[in-house]
């Protein structure tokens, strides 16, 4: 397994992948359009493993800046359905840590749907606490 960032020639491919996990129409020409400001951005990084080269997970981390410091924001943390407990996750989340340090971020932060339970768990495990209430404001 190889992480990488991830490749436009790959945009398609990590579509189907997100189909597990967005419940929101997505657009081939619109998420090319938003990978060309991604790539652009230091702050971002858009990542995927693969295995066989094939995208068999991703996730996306931002660091964002506020006057008094640096934290990561996570987000689209997703491994193939019957892939999931072999790993991939946590190398996935490692590389994040890994950006997350390179940009001096204090910590890190995520949401997670309430029924993704398993998700939940595998947070926990490496290392987040539920000490926060999310909300999310949907346009």
């Amino acid at each position: 397994m190889i992480i990488e960032k991830l490749k436009a020639e790959d945009i398609s491919d990590l579509l189907e992948l997100y189909d597990e996990l967005i419940p929101f129409e997505m657009s081939l020409e619109k998420s090319i359009e938003n990978y060309k400001e991604i790539i652009e951005n230091e702050n971002y990084l858009l990542a995927v493993a693969k295995e066989d080269k094939k995208i068999i997970g991703s996730m996306l981390g931002i660091c964002c800046k506020c006057l008094t410091l640096s934290f990561l924001v996570i987000e689209d943390v997703i491994v193939k359905a019957d892939l999931r407990g072999k790993g991939i996750g946590k190398e996935l989340m490692s590389a994040l840590d890994e950006f997350a340090k390179a940009k001096g971020c204090a910590y890190a932060i995520l949401v997670s749907s309430d029924f993704r339970k398993g998700a939940h768990k595998f947070y926990e495990n490496l290392g987040f606490i539920d000490s926060v209430r999310g909300f999310r404001k949907i346009y």
